[in-house]
């Protein structure tokens, strides 16, 4: 699971002084649109408080001061943030985190029997997204996403797309957490790592696709995690005997293959998702090599 917690994601650089007119009216447009969109992450105003999170916040003085702590530290982040990029990619993310906090604690399910205090859990979650802000994790993943783009070419189908909750008791301790699909391209191949977690467990799906009229088509499909498809994906780990049975299947069915993302789905950079846990071997070799992926370790599915 990638969270910004536990496992879970280009330098920076100074927007140039415009000179030219239609180039400074671009500048000046683009810094209303980032100040209007930061504008919807401001601190909680409590004689505005009118959802029941938010007049939970304004009831106890120590989750207020965390959240004006938390509100202070993402906005100093956000003006050391020179590039556009990265800017827009803050603010979507702390709308985000805003957005599952809103909803609260979810008391059924996984976390019936859990009897922590609501206000409680709103601390601790605005404490650990207080430290996250505060370290320079959140750059380091927007930086190592850039240099892995532009090592793989990019395009319209490469990007991150997140799935944030927050996380509750038996399957975590009220703790924010993300995981996320990747999808990197070189020219018209696409290799994806798409994670789905389910009771619990994770289980993560790989395909490589190839574009044909403008949309990808999976060229190949393998699993490895607790809901296993028919094609184990091959690790260069794996034992002797896993290595007989590791694959990537050539003929997939449709039905064990997550739906692709829509391209509008996809964040060019998400900080809340750390691409170095899903950056391994296979995903190096299937945007490099000129084949993949290899036959040796590629099969269609047995004839029913």
């Amino acid at each position: 699971m990638y969270c910004q917690n536990t496992i879970c994601c280009s330098p920076l650089y100074r927007i140039r002084f415009l000179v030219r007119p239609v180039k400074l009216t671009f500048l000046v447009s683009l810094s209303v649109v980032v100040l209007a969109s930061a504008s919807r992450t401001y601190a909680l105003d409590c004689t505005k408080a009118s959802t029941q999170v938010d007049r939970l916040i304004c009831s106890k003085s120590e989750l207020k001061k965390a959240d004006d702590a938390m509100s202070a530290v993402y906005f100093k982040l956000l003006k050391e943030i020179a590039d556009p990029d990265f800017h827009e990619a803050l603010i979507r993310s702390q709308r985000r985190w805003l957005e599952v906090r809103s909803h609260g604690p979810d008391r059924f399910g996984q976390a019936e029997n859990d009897t922590t205090d609501d206000r409680e859990v709103l601390l601790k979650m605005t404490r650990e997204r207080l430290t996250f802000l505060r370290t320079t994790e959140p750059i380091r993943r927007l930086e190592l996403q850039r240099r892995m783009a532009s090592e793989d070419g990019s395009g319209t189908f490469a990007g991150y797309k997140a799935h944030c909750v927050l996380q509750p008791p038996p399957y975590g301790n009220w703790t924010y957490e993300c995981w996320g699909d990747t999808f990197r391209q070189h020219k018209d191949r696409i290799c994806s790592s798409v994670m789905e977690w389910a009771s619990g467990h994770m289980t993560e799906y790989r395909s490589v696709s190839v574009l044909k009229n403008g949309e990808p088509k999976v060229l190949a499909a393998c699993s490895i995690g607790y809901a296993e498809t028919n094609g184990r994906c091959p690790e260069p780990n794996d034992d002797v005997s896993t290595k007989l049975d590791a694959h990537w299947n050539t003929t997939p069915d449709p039905s064990e293959i997550p739906p692709a993302a829509r391209v509008a789905e996809l964040w060019k950079f998400d900080p809340d998702l750390d691409p170095s846990a899903t950056d391994r071997e296979w995903m190096h070799d299937c945007v490099s090599d000129s084949i993949y992926p290899p036959s040796s370790a590629s099969r269609p599915s047995p004839k029913k």
